[in-house]
């Protein structure tokens, strides 16, 4: 079980450690120890691609089944993404831009920024590797913070502020799945334009995804142009 604050607040813990610790040992919470990485230079240069996953899902039908109140994840993100972590980013952006009104363009790039499904991608190094001053030897694992590195203050200005016009390819990811996600929030929001939050969201329970165990949602008037 991790520590609720750090559940709630991850970004205060990212933030101490790329001030005080930008690469340092820890022990997950299945007993596994890590070469911790939280800088966005030094998460750049480990972080290897990884193969995209294919996502099913029809957005258009997954919508027009949906009746009354609804779960973000369980009715819509999973059935138009399936299992993957791409759901947690349509639920993560739409939760998002339910808290910021006054933004109101779909700039995936930067809802993954800011607040993306992958807190955290874990790497065995194929061979040694110099890191902020320190030689990882091959076969280590190191613990990429996507989170943390993506609100690099070295590398994004006001990395901490959702800002939709910003230019935000550069993030770190490993694969967004742009134009469905984009798809997903864009179609859902023209559906539902008076959709509001139904409660808290609750966050998961996890390191290396990001995003909400679940997040009620209430939809208002449905609009009589779901196209």
């Amino acid at each position: 079980m991790l520590d609720e604050k750090y559940i709630q607040d991850r970004h205060t813990m990212h933030r101490w450690l790329r001030s005080q610790a930008p690469i340092c040992e820890a022990q997950l919470p299945d007993g596994q120890w890590v070469w911790l990485i939280s800088r966005y230079a030094d998460a750049a240069e480990a972080l290897r691609p990884s193969p995209v996953v294919p996502v099913p899902g029809d957005v258009d039908d997954v919508l027009a089944g949906i009746d009354g109140d609804f779960d973000l994840l369980a009715d819509f993100a999973r059935p138009v993404a399936g299992d993957h972590a791409v759901a947690h980013l349509i639920v993560n952006g739409v939760v998002n831009l339910l808290r910021h009104p006054d933004q109101t363009r779909v700039n995936v790039a930067e809802l993954s920024r800011h607040d993306g499904p992958y807190g955290m991608a874990l790497r065995t190094t194929p061979d040694t590797i110099a890191l902020a001053g320190i030689d990882i030897a091959a076969g280590e694992t190191v613990a990429v913070l996507l989170g943390s590195a993506n609100r690099d203050p070295a590398r994004f200005d006001r990395p901490d502020d959702l800002d939709l016009a910003r230019d935000a390819t550069e993030r770190l990811t490993l694969g967004d799945h742009e134009n469905l996600v984009a798809e997903a929030i864009t179609k859902l929001r023209r559906r539902f334009p008076s959709l509001t939050l139904n409660g808290e969201p609750t966050r998961l329970d996890d390191v290396i995804v990001n995003g909400y165990a679940a997040a009620p949602v209430s939809p208002g008037p449905t609009s009589a142009d779901p196209a």
